[in-house]
């Protein structure tokens, strides 16, 4: 009952939030920009978290745990990467996550794309949003530093450090970094090889090469021992996402996270090119559950542990995941919408 008021009050709060930014961005003629309420609405998350406890504080039920190479997840509800914000992540673990994944992070610092870069946005009828971004980020030395420290820690579940690159050469000079600067960290913790960004200059370039792919699994499987997530893209073609499965499959202790966001043009869905600094972006949302759920039956085929992402939104979605062979499911666009979601999902696994 608490989960389902509170749900309403969120989901009111944000239409009308949204709706007076939008008036107030249309009458100093302005593009359309959701990325000024996304930014309050977590201020202000977060400030009346540290005086409202009982807005976001709920026991994960007995029984949801999920074990994954020695990761142990109290539920399997995860958020997925596209958050930095600590805060924010902290309230999403008190509503119930299993364990969360970190923004994705870059060897060097990146301001993003320009804005408007965020919109709220739909297809087939469901409501989701679709970003340009461009993995913008401190780099991999500041973020290091400050995770060293970080109160996440305290929750005692499985946190995600979520990489890029543009060369293999990147990505495992990033990660040995990271490595090195959270030795002391008795916590449990995992890489995921984000090798499946839309938006950005160079893409998804060694996700399009399951042999770099490859190449790049081996050399950081050759310098550390934690467990590893591949991201993979929703817009590859079946044919390389089998080819990425037996990969990850021969390689100890690697796991498939089924989805990312899938490359739309904004006029696809239903944002109008003048509030879009990029022709299209990743779109998100429970449409894209269709293909995810695609994605799960092709990975179920190796030996290899799934984390269903893309589209999770409902018990239902759920269901039908982990019924074709996902033990993990990662949300993002939904914990945006309504986190209510969350202890509302896990009562009900």
């Amino acid at each position: 009952m608490r989960a389902n008021l509170l749900s309403i009050c969120y989901r009111s709060t944000r239409f009308i939030i949204t709706k007076i930014l939008y008036f107030f961005q249309s009458l100093l003629f302005r593009s359309k920009d959701l990325e000024p309420a996304v930014i309050g609405g977590d201020a202000f998350l977060s400030t009346i978290s540290i005086i409202s406890a009982p807005f976001f504080n709920f026991k994960i039920p007995s029984g949801n745990d999920v074990e994954v190479f020695g990761l142990e997840f109290s539920s399997p509800l995860v958020a997925a990467s596209f958050k930095s914000e600590t805060k924010i992540l902290k309230i999403w673990l008190q509503m119930g996550l299993g364990g969360a994944i970190f923004k994705t992070i870059m060897k060097n610092e990146r301001l993003g794309n320009k804005r408007p870069r965020l919109q709220d946005a739909s297809l087939a009828g469901e409501k989701g949003l679709l970003n340009s971004m461009g993995l913008p980020g401190k780099g991999v030395k500041s973020f290091s530093a400050e995770i060293a420290d970080l109160f996440l820690w305290n929750f005692d579940r499985p946190l995600g450090v979520s990489v890029g690159g543009d060369t293999i050469f990147e990505y495992v000079e990033s990660v040995i970094h990271i490595e090195d600067t959270l030795k002391n960290i008795s916590n449990p913790y995992f890489y995921e090889l984000n090798v499946s960004c839309p938006n950005t200059k160079n893409g998804q370039t060694i996700g399009d090469d399951p042999l770099e792919l490859e190449k790049l699994l081996n050399e950081l499987r050759s310098n550390m021992r934690k467990p590893i997530s591949v991201k993979v893209s929703p817009d590859l073609s079946n044919e390389t996402l089998m080819l990425i499965g037996e990969i990850c499959s021969d390689v100890n202790q690697v796991f498939i996270n089924a989805g990312n966001t899938q490359y739309k043009k904004s006029i696809d869905v239903g944002v109008k090119a003048k509030n879009f600094i990029m022709e299209g972006g990743g779109f998100s949302g429970p449409a894209l559950f269709d293909r995810t759920l695609e994605m799960v039956k092709l990975f179920s085929e190796f030996d290899v542990p799934i984390m269903a992402t893309g589209g999770i939104s409902n018990i239902h979605h759920i269901e039908a995941a982990k019924e074709n062979g996902a033990s993990l499911f990662g949300m993002a666009t939904a914990l945006v919408l309504d986190p209510y979601c969350v202890p509302k999902i896990n009562k009900r696994l």
